[in-house]
């Protein structure tokens, strides 16, 4: 009875070490916005939690953006991830759908490109490198539903504490 025990703690132990749970990172940064040309058009602010769920195979992020002169708005993206390491997103509220493609080891990659398409027809193309988990940043080129580069985006992340992501997106979502 005992070998039983001993055994069925052998072979399950390692299992349980296996399952982890999801995985959350918080950052904050800027996106500095440039023309089609190159020319300055100003900051955005950046607020986000990423949840990496290999067990549901999804990744989460959920973005407070702060624009001049504008209330915070939150955009929560889905990334439904698949075997061959590409995506399909979603936005929680319809503004957007796109897939794309995750690069270096599973869980723990250090770069994506997708293309994604918003409700009002603008198209993004994003790219995002991730070196480790302590800071990111990401290229998005915007253009209008006929095709014309409108903007670009640069987006500089950098890691904070759980409690400083609360504390800032309690503050800037007060309604």
């Amino acid at each position: 009875m005992r070998t039983g025990i001993l055994m069925l703690i052998a072979l399950v132990l390692p299992e349980l070490a296996r399952a982890e749970g999801p995985v959350r990172l918080y950052y904050v940064g800027e996106a500095k916005v440039s023309s089609a040309s190159g020319e300055p058009m100003g900051s955005q602010v950046y607020l986000l939690q990423k949840t990496l769920d290999r067990e549901k195979a999804t990744i989460t992020e959920r973005a407070v953006i702060v624009r001049p002169g504008e209330a915070a708005e939150e955009w929560t993206m889905r990334f439904a991830v698949k075997e061959d390491n590409t995506f399909t997103l979603s936005e929680d509220s319809g503004r957007a759908t796109g897939n794309g493609k995750l690069f270096g080891p599973a869980w723990k990659w250090t770069y994506f490109k997708g293309t994604y398409k918003t409700n009002k027809g603008i198209e993004i193309e994003d790219e995002n490198f991730l070196a480790d988990e302590s800071a990111g940043s990401a290229r998005q080129k915007l253009s209008g539903a006929d095709g014309k580069v409108m903007m670009f985006m640069d987006l500089t992340l950098k890691s904070v504490t759980p409690k400083t992501y609360e504390i800032l997106r309690d503050g800037l979502l007060k309604k």
